[in-house]
């Protein structure tokens, strides 16, 4: 992960039991840097958090898009994610995505990322 992401430093690890990478994305060149967490467990999904800046919802919307109760972000839909792959070139690309939806978001109101929640009102797309 460290030289496809060299602004990621490993900052835990237990045995082969989980991994903790904390590094800086800044989805485009105009946008904010974003420190996240990712966490590695043998045969689960990175858990991928933001650690600073805080994330906020919409004025007027009560949550933000697309993150699981726990706070982490909600990257792939069920099946898309299997531990053969490297999350260098998988989790982390979608994690600038989704911070690149997530600003899109905050300035239109509109979720352009896709998903499978659009009845949820922070997920409007129109």
């Amino acid at each position: 992960m460290g030289s496809a992401w060299p602004g990621f430093r490993l900052v835990k690890k237990r045995r082969q039991i989980e991994a903790l990478w904390i590094g800086t994305i800044q989805p485009t060149p105009l946008s904010i840097g974003y420190t996240v967490s990712v966490r590695l467990r043998p045969e689960w999904s990175p858990e991928m958090r933001v650690l600073e800046p805080e994330l906020r919802p919409r004025n007027g919307v009560e949550k933000l898009p697309h993150v699981y109760p726990d706070g982490s972000l909600c990257l792939h839909l069920y099946g898309d994610w299997h531990p053969g792959m490297f999350v260098a070139e998988t989790a982390l690309p979608w994690a600038s995505f989704w911070l690149y939806f997530y600003e899109v978001w905050h300035a239109t109101g509109l979720w352009l990322g896709g998903g499978t929640h659009p009845d949820r009102p922070e997920h409007r797309s129109e």
